[in-house]
C-alpha cells in the first residue's frame, strides 16, 4: 500500500484499550494492528477509517432504513454499533459487541450486509466492503488525516495536457490514471495533485505542512501553466 505521508496519527495500545472499556467491546484486532500503523485517514479516497464513535448510530434505531428480518443485529440494536469507517457517500461500518464481523450500513439500500472476522488484514476487508459498494477494486493508497488542500480552475481546454506537462516536470512516488482522473502523488509534499479528467477544468492540490515548501513549488508550476 503507498501512504501519501509521513505524518501518521497512531493510536498506541493503552488507546486502544481506553476505547474498548468506554463502548465495553473489544475491538478486532486487523483493525487494531492497522491503527497502531496508519492510524485514521481515508484509504483510496472513498473509504475513510475512523477513531471508535460510539454515539454516531444512536438515533438511528428510531427509523426504518434497513430491513431487519434476516440482518445480524436488530433494529433496537443500532444504537449499540460502533462505527469505526464509512465512506464519502454515508455507508457506515460498524461493529457490535456480540457480533464476531464487521457490518456495513448502506445509505443506499436496505439490506444489511456481514462480514466475519478472520486472520486477514484490515485491508483486505475494506477492499472487500469496498467492492460491495462501488462494484470495483478499490486503488491502494492511504491518506492519514490531516492534509491540506487547494482548489485551482483550469482556464485552458486541454488538461490531460497539463497533466502530461506536469508528471513530466515533477519526479513523482505513485501514480493513478484513467479516462476520469489523473492522481499524481508526491511524498516529498505529504500529498498528490489530481487533476480531474471528468470536469475537465479541476485541480486539486493536496499537502501536508511539512511538505510546505514542495507544495509552493507546485502552486506555483501550476498558476503559471493556466490554474487559478
Amino acid at each position: 500500500m503507498y501512504c501519501t505521508s509521513t505524518q501518521l496519527k497512531l493510536l498506541s495500545e493503552q488507546e486502544l484499550i481506553s476505547y474498548e472499556r468506554q463502548g465495553n467491546l473489544k475491538l478486532p484486532r486487523p483493525y487494531r494492528d492497522f491503527m497502531k500503523t496508519y492510524g485514521d485517514g481515508t484509504y483510496s479516497g472513498v473509504i475513510c477509517i475512523n477513531l471508535p464513535d460510539f454515539h454516531i448510530l444512536n438515533n438511528y434505531s428510531q427509523y426504518d432504513f434497513w430491513q431487519y428480518e434476516t440482518a445480524p443485529i436488530t433494529q433496537e440494536q443500532i444504537e449499540e454499533c460502533v462505527v469505526i469507517g464509512n465512506s464519502i457517500d454515508g455507508d457506515y461500518i460498524a461493529i457490535h459487541r456480540t457480533l464476531n464481523g464487521y457490518i456495513l450500513l448502506p445509505r443506499h439500500s436496505d439490506m444489511i450486509e456481514f462480514f466475519p472476522y478472520s486472520n486477514e488484514p484490515f485491508l483486505s476487508t475494506i477492499c472487500k466492503i469496498g467492492y460491495a459498494l462501488y462494484d470495483e477494486a478499490l486503488d491502494n493508497y492511504f491518506e492519514p488525516t490531516g492534509a491540506k488542500h487547494l482548489f485551482l480552475k483550469y482556464y485552458q481546454h486541454n488538461l490531460h495536457g497539463l497533466s502530461k506537462r506536469f508528471k513530466a516536470a515533477f519526479q513523482y512516488d505513485y501514480l493513478i490514471e484513467n479516462e476520469y482522473i489523473c492522481k499524481v502523488f508526491l511524498y516529498r509534499m505529504g500529498g498528490y495533485v489530481r487533476f480531474n479528467y471528468a470536469y475537465s477544468t479541476e485541480v486539486t492540490i493536496f499537502y501536508n505542512e511539512y511538505g510546505f515548501e514542495y507544495y509552493q513549488e507546485i502552486k506555483k508550476y501550476l498558476n503559471e501553466n493556466g490554474c487559478k
